[in-house]
């Protein structure tokens, strides 16, 4: 026996026995054998398994019971705070009747009847004031106010309109008394004299009195905080820093629970981000609702010490396993001990006969030694199949290095080619020596190139979404026609510019289930596709129809076509028919691989065909339609090539500016102030919440990427300031973070818009002029 093979002997052995292992046989010797793994099986069942089985008794029995008898407790918590807030409401409404029920009303005598409420304003230290109002919510007296003072309609007019259209007491909400400067809610009561309501009666209540009274109220173990909340979800009284977050809504999960529930208790994160169960009830009156809210450790803790419980009780187990173990691997290795020996020794050329063993493995090495030879030669041939597979592999993974390295350099160089354009054309304008029609041949030729270097950022940034799985859709019904005007309609100058035909066949199809910003971004790539390629004087044609539950959009051309050998990779990302230097027609080769990306998440398919080289293409896009009993019309469709116009749109509207790069600041100032806008701009967000303070503007447009304080930092401190000083100021995030994450955290930190950059003058302006007159 060769070296070779005597080095490779021990390896065949144990693929030979993994062949050869059955559950139970016969040695030679007519003994019963029990294979070697199921040795081991037991070994590791008779250890773990009363470990697993104690553990999920112990675990389940005491976590589940103590968590529902802690909830329980939470619910009753809930109940009882909301009796107290009831009873407290109460006992102001049987005032108030009291109150209403005066002679002095009956007799006309206000002002007797002021001071009969002055009186009882002085009995009630929850009170604020007492108001009587008109059934059209015009204050008749205020006893905040001297008697007599003219007064302003009611604060809070919607609870006014149900007492005049019940006629029953109610709760208002929560609204800031200015002129206490504090936040408030009204009880009113109607004043119903002869079947007829005469007036509204209302005591204005303190929320921090509220606070006060829940506070004072019994408290269950391991409380976090009481909160008690209006029937539009705003936080009137809370037990836990109210003066931070009084007036404001609860949380969005919380308030779904209370609108779908009277009673619950679920886990939940607290504004101020901990981890609590939650327990609520609604109060009987106006929808004002009640919580109690218990840290999730006073709940869990239970089930925590029954874990560590069960992993002592489980170490030990296992000390006792490990020592049983030990004794049966000696047992066991003994008989291997003798079949290593044995088959060293055949390795050498001897022969060695095994004595009688338990373990069939053991017993059946002998018949595997018989077939070493052959087992060796089938192993040379695996290895040398497994060398070709490697080679292959290795091929393929340099054949996908060389695709990139060469789209790397197509994406240099296609980045670079519109940036001549626009510097060189710049530098020209800066000189100003260029004559009328030159001037407006650049300002076209840099809008141009900019607006082509946008377009393959934006193919870039959609490759990076659809690569790590970030590419969401916002679907709805469609018209499909409507998606293909609008594509049609932004490529017909780049049509007209070749002198190219774009021919349109629209049928009426069902609607489709899709993102219409996606689908329209699926037929302008196919469209530009056809126009890049279709030389001058070409046609290409658009073609809708429905064949049986699929709606088809068949985009034909007839331009350069597609290599039979390039066509089944037309599809693939950093695949181009011609990636040399020399190649006639840009691009990075992303837009079909986006195509085929959407396409799929809508459920569709796309596919391309073409005859050759210089025959043209046809690409098919196929979308599942959807059933609908009402028709979806088609919108108007209005151009996309629009102009920037000088105009008065926002005449002395006053617009603060926050911005670090000055470049940026320039351009929204020029903007702005074409539309005849006051702009004050700001490098930072310390020198912006000064002139905030100081210059008071109506608008605010700030950047969220800065130095030292970002947008999101400088907003929320406005918004505190807003709330001591009672006014709001609407602001707009422009940013170059412009995902769907970056525009929802800029609504979520205090902004009403979102802009990403690089900005249409237009849209900036018609947003700002928008949230003028909304404010």
């Amino acid at each position: 026996m060769t070296r070779t093979n005597q080095t490779k002997f021990p390896s065949v052995l144990r693929a030979r026995l993994r062949k050869t292992s059955k559950n139970y046989s016969l040695n030679a010797f007519g003994g019963r054998t029990l294979a070697l793994k199921w040795h081991i099986v037991l070994l590791v069942a008779g250890a773990l398994l009363p470990v697993v089985l104690f553990a999920v008794a112990v675990v389940q029995r005491l976590s589940f019971s103590e968590r529902a008898s802690s909830q329980r407790r939470l619910v009753i918590a809930a109940r009882n705070l909301t009796q107290d807030l009831e009873r407290e409401v109460s006992s102001t409404t049987r005032t108030l009747q009291a109150l209403a029920a005066s002679d002095k009303l009956d007799q006309g005598d206000l002002k007797a009847f002021y001071k009969e409420a002055q009186r009882t304003v002085q009995t009630q230290p929850t009170w604020l004031s007492v108001i009587l109002l008109t059934p059209d919510k015009r204050q008749v007296l205020n006893t905040f106010r001297p008697f007599g003072t003219l007064l302003p309609l009611a604060n809070e007019p919607e609870s006014v309109q149900r007492v005049v259209e019940t006629q029953q007491p109610t709760v208002g909400y929560l609204a800031f008394a200015r002129a206490k400067r504090q936040w408030a809610f009204p009880v009113r009561v109607p004043v119903v004299r002869n079947g007829k309501l005469q007036y509204v009666l209302t005591a204005i209540i303190s929320s921090e009195s509220l606070t006060h009274t829940i506070k004072n109220q019994p408290r269950i173990d391991g409380e976090w905080t009481r909160t008690v909340v209006d029937g539009h979800g705003i936080v009137v009284a809370r037990t836990l820093h109210p003066e931070r977050f009084m007036g404001k809504p609860g949380t969005p999960s919380f308030l779904k629970r209370i609108a779908a529930t009277s009673e619950g208790v679920y886990r939940e994160t607290t504004l101020e981000g901990a981890q609590v169960y939650v327990a609520f009830k609604r109060a009987n009156f106006s929808n004002w609702t009640t919580a109690v809210v218990v840290a999730v450790d006073v709940i869990e803790s239970p089930a925590r010490r029954a874990m560590w419980l069960v992993v002592g009780s489980g170490l030990a187990l296992l000390l006792v396993s490990g020592v049983g173990a030990l004794v049966l691997s000696q047992w066991i290795s003994q008989g291997i001990t003798e079949a290593a020996t044995a088959a060293e020794a055949l390795a050498k050329g001897e022969y060695t006969r095994i004595s009688p063993s338990t373990i069939e493995e053991v017993a059946l090495l002998g018949e595997a030694l018989e077939f070493s030879a052959n087992l060796l030669s089938q192993r040379e041939r695996e290895r040398d199949e497994h060398l070709k597979q490697v080679e292959a592999a290795r091929a393929e993974a340099e054949a996908a290095n060389r695709l990139k390295d060469e789209f790397l350099i197509t994406v240099s160089h296609e980045l670079r080619t519109p940036l001549n354009a626009i510097f060189g054309w710049a530098q020209l304008l800066r000189g100003g020596k260029l004559n009328q029609e030159k001037t407006q041949n650049a300002i076209a030729t840099i809008e141009r190139n900019a607006k082509a270097q946008a377009q393959l950022v934006n193919d870039l940034l959609d490759t990076s979404r659809i690569i790590l799985g970030k590419l969401r859709l916002e679907t709805q019904p469609l018209n499909l026609a409507t998606v293909i005007i609008s594509a049609i309609d932004s490529m017909r100058h780049a049509a007209e510019v070749k002198d190219i035909d774009l021919q349109v066949q629209l049928t009426n199809v069902e609607p489709v289930l899709g993102d219409q910003n996606r689908l329209q971004q699926v037929v302008w790539n196919l469209l530009a596709n056809a126009v890049k390629f279709t030389p001058q004087g070409g046609w290409v044609e658009v073609q809708l129809q429905q064949v049986d539950s699929l709606v088809e959009v068949r985009v034909r051309d007839t331009g350069v076509g597609i290599k039979a050998e390039f066509l089944p990779y037309v599809f693939e990302r950093f695949r181009q028919a011609d990636g040399s230097t020399t190649r006639e027609y840009g691009g990075l080769g992303l837009g079909l691989a986006i195509v085929r990306h959407l396409v799929e998440l809508h459920g569709g398919t796309v596919q391309a065909d073409s005859d050759g080289e210089g025959k043209g293409a046809t690409f098919t896009m196929k979308l599942p339609v959807i059933a609908r009993q009402e028709s979806i019309s088609t919108p108007p469709i209005t151009s996309a090539n629009g102009t920037y116009k000088n105009s008065d749109k926002l005449k002395n509207v006053r617009v603060l500016v926050v911005d670090d790069d000055p470049d940026a600041r320039d351009l929204v100032s020029a903007i702005l102030m074409q539309q005849g806008a006051e702009v004050c701009t700001c490098a930072s967000a310390a020198q912006a919440l000064n002139k905030v303070f100081d210059w008071k503007p109506a608008v605010i447009l700030c950047d969220i990427g800065m130095p030292l304080e970002d947008g999101y930092d400088f907003i929320r401190k406005v918004r505190d300031w807003e709330s001591d000083v009672d006014v709001h100021i609407p602001a707009i995030a422009v940013t170059a973070f412009a995902r769907e994450e970056d525009k929802m955290k800029a609504i979520a930190s205090g902004y009403q818009m979102h802009i990403p950059k690089p900005l249409e003058p237009t849209h900036l302006a018609d947003v700002v002029a928008s949230l003028v007159a909304r404010n």
